[in-house]
Formats: structure tokens, sequence, C-alpha cells
């Protein structure tokens, strides 16, 4: 009986001892639970977690999700204006079964550059998976920058930060750190609270389930759907002027004659290439690719701006020497030879420029465009000119003549043949003697020929 007590206690203290252990190792488990905070943009395109290490005072870890279908996605850092942020921007690898992180410092409104300094490390977990891109990082200098003008308050229970993310199109697949970016589709603004981000350290999880939800952030500012504006116009309008204006400037002047439509035109597509110059060296101010205003592109750009002007100079002077002389000038065939490469020069850029802008798409429709109006203009010359040499050639074998008082041996034919007879005077009748044969009555002895001064011959018309 007593044995059988002394079992019962021995069992007692062993359920103790293993009830203990077991709410030992879950109390382990949960203080070794990652913390994070979690953000997620409206559109779902784009997920961050970010971590604090409490046992360091300059790593971060985060984790970065983006759909396949995004071209790039961005998170910046420490505040919610592009200026000063640090901009963590994800976009697919050159073999596309991979991500590229770019760490880079924005400085306003512009394109952002990379930051070689910021050291980050990828992490287990990083790549594709299921149509969704991935990356798994820790930051080991990525809570200050620029010399401390930038950091983050990790102490904070709502830190600035913002995001970015662009078209749904895949065009950048590569693996440099300074890839080019076209404009944002969407954007935005949020707040994270970084105290409830501070705990054990390590990569924070993010729910991928549709229900998915925000943790510890709050939405603040959301755009979706912009475009590049300034971009858009500078390419509408330079392919209208040197696809449709100028060229059709031409034609009217090859076609009809019409000089003063030919100068109007040329006149209007001459301010709208400046306005369109002037966007481009605006844009060219927003990219890093076009910061140094040394691409193919702008430098064409740039000759064919200041030799419109000569071609627009020259025409001129031909016009205004012709109308004097009416005789061609040494100008026309200069002039008439560099519209024609002005135009050759404009369509090729804008070839380069629709590469230089990231949209090879548009190539399509410029090429197009181009194989459509230019044989048209010079179908339609071309067939003028047969129509007149074959109407020409009809005419002088039947004989025919609308106006034949213009032919050289008509007005040779009725040409008045000199004479040596005296002429009358203007306004007088041949058949009609001389006015000195009329006399006025004078007495006998009185008559005199003298019948006053000579008449202007005006004054009988």
């Amino acid at each position: 009986m007593r044995s059988f007590n002394m079992l019962g206690q021995l069992g007692l203290v062993l359920s103790f001892f293993v009830a203990s252990s077991q709410a030992q190792d879950a109390s382990s488990t949960s203080s070794n639970t990652t913390a994070g905070s979690v953000f997620i943009t409206p559109t779902q395109d784009l997920a961050f977690s970010l971590n604090v290490p409490s046992d360091s005072t300059t790593d971060l870890y985060f984790s970065m999700i983006m759909l396949s279908s995004t071209s790039w996605g961005a998170v910046g850092l420490g505040s919610n204006h592009m200026a000063g942020a640090l901009m963590l921007v994800v976009y697919p690898s050159a073999s596309g079964k991979n991500v590229t992180l770019s760490p880079r410092i924005a400085t306003g409104h512009t394109e952002p550059v990379y930051a070689p300094d910021i050291k980050i490390e990828a992490l287990a977990g990083t790549g594709l998976d299921n149509d969704t891109f991935i990356f798994n990082g820790k930051c080991s200098n990525c809570r200050s920058w620029f010399d401390g003008s930038g950091k983050i308050n990790v102490v904070s229970k709502s830190q600035n930060m913002l995001y970015a993310t662009g078209e749904a199109r895949s065009y950048l697949t590569t693996d440099a750190f300074d890839a080019p970016l076209k404009m944002h589709y969407n954007y935005g603004t949020f707040t994270m609270d970084m105290v409830h981000a501070t705990g054990p350290g390590g990569v924070p999880t993010i729910d991928r389930s549709v229900n998915s939800k925000l943790v510890a952030t709050v939405q603040g500012l959301s755009k979706e759907g912009k475009k590049d504006l300034v971009a858009m116009a500078h390419a509408v309008i330079m392919v209208l002027v040197f696809v449709g204006l100028f060229p059709f400037g031409s034609f009217v002047l090859r076609f009809g004659g019409w000089v003063r439509w030919h100068g109007i035109n040329q006149t209007f597509a001459l301010l709208l290439a400046f306005i369109g110059s002037i966007l481009g060296f605006v844009i060219s101010k927003t990219y890093n690719r076009s910061k140094k205003f040394n691409t193919a592109h702008q430098v064409i750009g740039l000759l064919i701006f200041i030799f419109i002007f000569v071609q627009f100079a020259l025409g001129f002077m031909h016009h205004r020497t012709f109308k004097k002389t009416k005789e061609t000038t040494k100008l026309a065939p200069i002039h008439r030879w560099m519209g024609r490469i002005l135009l050759t020069m404009g369509a090729v850029n804008g070839f380069l420029g629709f590469k230089l802008a990231q949209s090879p798409e548009y190539e399509y429709v410029l090429a197009a465009l181009t194989l459509v109006i230019f044989p048209s203009m010079v179908l339609i010359l071309v067939v003028k000119r047969c129509l007149k040499k074959r109407w020409n050639k009809s005419k002088n074998e039947t004989g025919y003549d609308l106006e034949p008082w213009r032919r050289p041996d008509v007005q040779a034919e009725y040409a008045v043949p000199p004479t040596t007879q005296a002429q009358a005077p203007p306004g007088q009748n041949v058949s009609i003697p001389g006015m000195s044969t009329y006399m006025p009555y004078q007495p006998h002895g009185t008559r005199t020929t003298e019948l006053g001064p000579q008449q202007n011959t005006r004054e009988y018309v």
C-alpha cells in the first residue's frame, strides 16, 4: 500500500516536471518569434516588412515581395518625401529567376541614384516563388546615411516611409545596380511603428494570403496611374513635326507650288519643334541616363535643333531674293537638301528616343507612320508628274491647246507688221479728214490757219 502511494507521488512529480518543461518551451518559442511591422500597397503589388533587432544598433532585417508582373518596386526609408530618402529598389534579375536589390538615395523628384556605400546582404528565401519575387535581406548601415542627415528613428511609433511601383509591364531584367528606371506608376506614403518592429533579430514574415492585412503600419497618401506627361508631350510633338508637318510643308510646295502655305506650315512646325525641344531638355534632368546629356538621341537632337533654324533662315532669304529677281538662287539646292537630311535625322532620332525612354513598343508605331506617310507623299508626287507628262504628250499629238494664244508661233502669226505710213493721232479715224481741214467761218480777208494751241489727245478719249 505504501509502495503504491510512493509510485503515485512519483507520477505526480514527473507529470509536473513535464508540464513545466512544455510551458517553458512554449514560453521560449514565443519569446524568440521575430518581431516585425508589415505594409502592403493598396494595389497589392508590393509588400514590405521590417525588423529592428534589439541586440544591434546598426542592423535592420527586411523582406520585400513583388508581383512578377510589376516592372519594379521600391520602399523609401526615413521620409515621406523623395528628397533625402533611402530607397530600396527591387526588380527582376537578368535570368528572370532571381531578384536584384539596388539601394539608392533620392535627391528630389528625379530618379534615385545608386548608393554603393549601403551594404545589403541577401538571405535565404530570396528568389522567384510562384510568380512572386521575394528578397530577404539584412542591411548593416541602413539606420543612418548621408553622414547622419538621413536616418530612421527606431523608437518612433509613426516613422514616415514611402513606396512606389512601376508599370505592370516587364521591361527591366538586369543584374546591374544602377539600371535605368521609368517613372513610377503607383506611389504613396505610410507610417510604421518601429517599436512594434523591435525584438529578436531575423527576417520578418509576410502573410501572403488574399486577406493579408497591415501590421503596425498606417496607409497615408496613395496615387495610382501616374504618367510622365512631359515625356509623352515631347514624343508626340516631335513625331508630329518630323513625320507630319515638315514633310507636309514640302509636299504642298511640290504638289501645287503653294509657297505661302509652305511658309506658314513650316513656321508653325518650327514653333512646335522649339517647344518639343525645351520639353526634351527638361526631361533630361529627371533620369540618371540622360543627366549628362551624352546619349546619341540627345546629341543628334541638339544638332537638329540648331539646323532647323539655319534651314528656316535659308528658306526665308531664298524666297525674299526670288521675289526681287524672279530667278532661283544658290541657296535653293542647299535649302532643299538640308531639309531632306533633317527629315531623315528626325525620324531616326525618334527611334533612338523611344529606346532611351525604355519604351521600345512605340518604335513599331513610329515605323508604321514613317512607312505610310513618306511613301504616300512620294507616290502622289510621282503620279502627278507622270500624269502631267502624259497630258503634255497628248496635247502635242492632238494639237488641242487650252491657251493657244500663249504659243510663240501663234503670237508671231498675229503680230502687227511694221508700217512706214504716218500714224493717225490716237482717237482719230483714218477715214476722216484731219482736223486742219475743218476751218471755222471767218470774214473774207481775215481767214487764218491758226487754230490755237495744240490739244492733248487724252482729252478726246
